[in-house]
């Protein structure tokens, strides 16, 4: 009989991992809707350290899997060609770790959007700044670079 004690330890672990990382993600939508840019970037750079954990995860499950003799196996795969014992332990895991990425995903995309309105928003305002902004020559003469020259477009 196989040993799946390994891989339900794997599993655990990334439901953990969810749960941790779900409230740093959360923390960033809340930010990028308060328009908090440090607080985003702050986010950002925790999620950095949850996805390197999140890869050494993954790779420990793959092998896990390897050694089950059920590489690339998908978990519904696994359920089916697991002892009934095993099957009634993976499947409320299989169960709540899918709810943890759905729920990551769902928070991850709303964060995503608002940044790139965020985002729209600010070359927006700065494109619509530059237009009808002046500049001056050498001699200190104002110019109006609404004609579509400007200062760096002359021949050197």
């Amino acid at each position: 009989m196989k040993d799946f004690s390994g891989f339900i330890a794997v599993i655990q672990e990334l439901i953990a991992l969810f749960e941790d990382l779900i409230p740093v993600e959360q923390e960033k939508l809340d930010a990028a809707v308060k328009n908090r840019v440090s607080f985003v970037d702050e986010c950002m750079h925790k999620e950095q350290a949850f996805v390197l954990q999140l890869k050494g995860l993954e790779q420990k499950r793959e092998i896990q899997q390897k050694q089950l003799g059920m590489e690339g196996y998908t978990f519904r795969q696994i359920l089916e060609h697991a002892p009934t014992e095993t099957a009634a332990v993976l499947t409320p895991l299989f169960d709540r770790l899918g709810a943890q990425i759905r729920l990551f995903q769902s928070i991850n995309s709303s964060a995503r959007d608002i940044i790139e309105v965020n985002l729209h928003v600010i070359h927006s305002a700065l494109a619509k700044e530059a237009m009808g902004r002046e500049t001056y020559s050498a001699s200190g003469a104002k110019k109006d670079t609404r004609n579509g020259k400007h200062f760096t477009s002359r021949s050197v």
